[in-house]
């Protein structure tokens, strides 16, 4: 309620992926992170599982309950659910600066979810700080959970690739 009055709104994205899905709807993805050199000096990837869950859908508000299961030597981790709320508004302001923050452009295509043809917005910018810059790649289509179907985000530090991270579609169901 406070931003609506403090703000002009608008739909959030988030929100709007959401909606079009019914509560029960999942999503799981694969995060794969290849990074150059990490925390003990050495090159690595880290490859993770996120499942999404909407359980809770009105015309205020999308609840999405998360869990991360990533590997370790014997065997798996798996996170306590978390909660991701989306209002089904925000910050009009909010969302023009980080368009226009990060360049991003978009183009309609169609990629592969799976074994399916999907048509999607594939969005590119890049965001820039004093010596790191993270460019990204994110293809969104209502027929995922979400919107999700494919992200990169490539990460730079004094123009060194440091780390890039993907995320992809493993499996979904609309319910």
């Amino acid at each position: 309620e406070f931003r609506r009055v403090l703000f002009r709104s608008v739909d959030n994205p988030y929100y709007r992926y959401w909606s079009k899905s019914k509560v029960g709807s999942t999503v799981t993805l694969k995060e794969t992170t290849k990074s150059t050199v990490n925390a003990a000096g050495e090159k690595g990837e880290d490859v993770k599982q996120i499942t999404h869950k909407l359980i809770e859908l009105t015309a205020d508000k999308a609840v999405v309950e998360t869990v991360v299961t990533e590997g370790e030597v014997f065997g798996f981790v798996e996170s306590a659910p978390t909660k991701h709320i989306y209002p089904a508004k925000m910050s009009k302001e909010l969302l023009q600066d980080l368009l226009k923050e990060t360049g991003a452009k978009g183009a309609e295509t169609t990629i592969k979810v799976g074994d399916k043809d999907v048509k999607v917005m594939h969005l590119t910018g890049t965001i820039k700080g004093k010596d790191d810059e993270v460019a990204f790649s994110i293809w969104l289509t209502e027929e995922v959970p979400g919107g999700i179907a494919k992200r990169v985000r490539t990460s730079k530090v004094k123009g060194e690739v440091v780390a890039e991270t993907t995320l992809e579609v493993l499996k979904f169901s609309k319910n």
